[in-house]
């Protein structure tokens, strides 16, 4: 029994790689929104998503490479690649813009995390050998008048 695999043509893989580049654009821009309200686990599904369609855009690359059309491409296929190249620009310019909220966020979140340690630290108590407290609550609380 042979099994057929489809032949797909030049048009379909261009077809193809604008409907994959325009979704990771839209999955960017989701991205986007979930960093700005801090939905964390959104912000991990949209970055799997965001690397499989890198990936599937990759791969289309490389079987678009293989065909004849692309060593002496028509004025329309130059504007269509022009586009796509223009749209993954627009997706790099925002992924780099993701990336720098996200670092903000991280920075922000250890500052935090810090001032809420260093507050825990100061408000522990410890006892000597005798069994009296000492620490900063008791600051003051042991005068002999």
């Amino acid at each position: 029994m042979m099994i057929s695999k489809k032949i797909i043509t030049f048009e379909e893989h261009i077809k193809a790689q604008i409907e994959d580049v325009r979704a990771l654009f839209e999955v960017m821009e989701k991205e986007t929104t979930a960093i700005a309200i801090r939905k964390a686990e959104q912000i991990e599904s949209l970055a799997k998503q965001k690397l499989a369609l890198i990936h599937k855009i990759q791969l289309r690359d490389i079987q678009l490479s293989k065909f004849e059309e692309l060593k002496t491409p028509s004025d329309d296929l130059k504007k269509i690649i022009s586009n796509i190249q223009d749209s993954l620009n627009k997706c790099h310019l925002l992924n780099d813009a993701n990336g720098s909220a996200l670092q903000r966020a991280q920075l922000s979140m250890h500052k935090l995390r810090n001032l809420f340690q260093e507050t825990a630290g100061n408000s522990e108590m410890t006892y000597n050998s005798e069994g009296h407290a000492s620490g900063s609550r008791t600051l003051g609380t042991n005068l002999k008048v």
